[in-house]
């Protein structure tokens, strides 16, 4: 065979005991073993003398280390070394499996951050950073604002409304109104409306027409919101898990629904005739539920049990939140120079454990629509779902396109797109806590129910995460469309995108500092300094911020967007004059608000390599917001 003599030598025991075995077997077992032969013989031949040059120096070891064992193991019967080599096997295996584990959670949490966490955990050093954290958080709770009222306790006995409005024109700010325990007995309705309107008062005012926040509120005027308002009154003790009882509730999301999917081309009369959906409580939970679908059909129809899922950098938060919660390995496909996600970038990162690829129209940070067609092509060449994310563009695209914009194609027009998430309370102009997740066919959407047949509470089925549901807030986003029409939906686009045309051409024309990132397909308009060694957009930020503008801040590449809706119509003067302001002063301070603002932390994020830091400063933050 060309194999070396001492190799030869060392099997001929091995291959004396299961030739037997072998001749017992039969013919057919000749056969394969002589083509094996034969095989392993023309491979051998030209690999003979290298072969031999590496093995021959090591036969007598190996022989002596077989020698050895032989000796070791001579004194113990059969079963006994079968018992060790399974015992020794299963110890093997264990260790092997738990190396792969740490070494995925290693791959996963990624080299450096990996590293640093482990720097981090050294005595000295946690020791430093616990106080440095410390000094951090008290910084983050001090400067979260509250309102001196805040209520931790309810009273033994609740305050006459004359008392309470005195305490509040009084601003006592920690006295018997820092409630820790429920009270015996409760406040008058006037008392308690009187503390919450004082509550309220300290929230950023919100004026149609020249809001200063970036998104946060879509609803476009008061005469909208008053109907909005009405219409949760009157179905605010409705819950749809109970539709025999308030079938009216299930009647509205079942035509929410059928709108959303026929506004998004599915539906009767079209070329995805089985669209359906479910209503949920926000963006967050429709991408949720459509990852959720989309990992239990995969593992029903090819078996995956370690599944991944491809998105790009730009993709919505709640991706990072689905893989957290459902256990998915994400895996980043990069962007391309104009910020959007494209078809050959996702082909490149699809595996046979592929369970979900993901487009978004459009992305948060930047505004653009991903290459939908392309993505859903390369998706749908290896049969795996595309989920697009039109959270943000779904209630506005649509109108954008009839307004002659230039919007690539995104919905169900496009073969391969399988599920799509639209949010009501966006552009749709709905209370807060709705959105539509669509499905191409019933078959994927059953996966993302929940039926419980075993319960000794009855049988039991929930179509989204949550049970009890709130039918006042279905009720509205029912209403507001009912309310807003097609043609309403249209006019408000037409004001919306003149406004954020407008504004794009003028910081084009009027503010050479800055740059705009990609070309904008929708309402959202980021830009960058045109050059980042003269510019931080980080301090700009904190300078807008003190002029009582809410811009969004971005990272990798450190920019900022503003994102308009109805209520921004008549915004950009002012916000163009603002931005222009406060560039003369950086030209002046480069240094902008210095550690007053948020600039140094995003700095600091926008440097340092151990995410894991970063991450903590976050808890930190969630901390003290959820302090009273």
């Amino acid at each position: 065979m060309g194999l070396p003599a001492g190799l030869q030598q060392l099997l001929a025991p091995y291959l004396k005991f299961l030739t037997p075995i072998a001749q017992q077997i039969g013919p057919e077992f000749h056969k394969i073993m002589r083509a094996l032969v034969a095989a392993l013989d023309n491979l051998a031949r030209p690999l003979g003398p290298l072969l031999h040059r590496l093995v021959d120096p090591l036969l007598p070891q190996l022989q002596a280390s077989a020698a050895a064992v032989d000796a070791a193991l001579g004194r113990f019967r059969p079963w006994q070394v079968l018992l060790l080599a399974a015992g020794a096997t299963l110890l093997l295996v264990t260790a092997a499996q738990a190396a792969a584990a740490k070494l995925e959670r290693i791959r996963r949490q990624g080299v450096v951050n990996w590293a640093c966490a482990c720097l981090r955990s050294a005595p000295i050093i946690r020791g430093l950073l616990a106080k440095e954290k410390a000094k951090i958080a008290a910084k983050i709770a001090a400067g979260i604002q509250r309102d001196g009222l805040a209520m931790t306790r309810l009273p033994k006995q609740g305050r006459p409304a004359a008392a309470v409005l005195e305490l509040l024109k009084a601003g006592i700010q920690r006295d018997g109104l820092a409630m820790a325990h429920l009270p015996k007995q409760g406040s008058p309705a006037a008392a308690v409306l009187e503390l919450l309107k004082a509550k309220e008062s300290r929230n950023v005012r919100v004026a149609p027409g020249t809001n200063s926040m970036s998104g946060v509120v879509y609803i476009k005027d008061n005469e909208h919101k008053q109907l909005l308002d009405d219409v949760f009154c009157l179905f605010s003790w409705t819950n749809p898990l109970h539709s025999d009882i308030f079938p009216s509730v299930r009647q509205m999301e079942a035509e929410v629904i059928a709108m959303t999917a026929n506004m998004l081309h599915g539906g009767p009369g079209t070329n995805a005739p089985h669209v359906c959906g479910a209503m949920t409580s926000g963006g967050t939970e429709s991408i949720l539920l459509a990852i959720k679908a989309a990992r239990d059909y995969m593992a029903e129809s090819r078996g995956i049990t370690c599944p991944e899922m491809v998105v790009g950098p730009s993709a919505h938060a709640a991706y990072w939140k689905a893989a957290e919660y459902f256990n998915i390995k994400l895996v980043q496909a990069p962007l391309g120079k104009d910020f959007r996600l494209h078809g050959a970038s996702v082909a490149r990162c699809i595996s046979r454990n592929t369970v979900l690829v993901v487009a978004s129209a459009p992305g948060f940070p930047h505004g653009v629509v991903d290459d939908v067609a392309g993505i859903a092509a390369a998706a749908a060449r290896r049969g795996v779902p595309c989920h697009v994310d039109g959270c943000l563009g779904g209630f506005l695209l649509p109108f954008v396109e009839q307004l002659g914009y230039d919007v690539p194609v995104f919905d169900f027009r496009v073969p391969g797109v399988t599920s799509l998430s639209v949010d009501t309370h966006k552009f749709g102009m709905a209370h807060k806590g709705t959105s539509v997740v669509l499905y191409r066919s019933p078959e994927l959407r059953r996966h993302q129910f929940t039926s419980v047949t075993d319960w000794s509470g009855g049988l039991y089925i929930s179509p989204t995460m949550a049970g009890s549901r709130s039918g006042a807030v279905i009720a509205t986003a029912w209403a507001s469309l009912v309310a807003l029409g097609h043609d309403g939906l249209l006019n408000a686009a037409d004001g919306i995108m003149r406004a954020a045309r407008d504004f794009k051409r003028q910081l084009s024309l009027q503010l050479p500092e800055l740059r705009v990132l990609g070309q904008p397909h929708a309402s959202v308009v980021a830009f960058a300094a045109a050059d980042p060694a003269q510019l931080n957009v980080y301090c700009l930020n904190d300078l807008l911020t003190q002029k009582g503008w809410h811009l969004n801040a971005l990272q990798r590449p450190a920019a900022l967007h503003f994102c308009f809706t109805a209520q921004h119509v008549d915004v950009v003067p002012g916000l163009i004059a603002d931005v222009k302001s406060a560039l003369a002063v950086l030209a002046k301070d480069p240094g902008g608000l210095g550690a007053q603002g948020s600039a140094p932390l995003y700095g600091l994020a926008g440097v340092s390599p151990d995410r894991g830091l970063i991450g903590e400063f976050l808890v930190a933050y969630q901390d003290a917001a959820l302090a009273p």
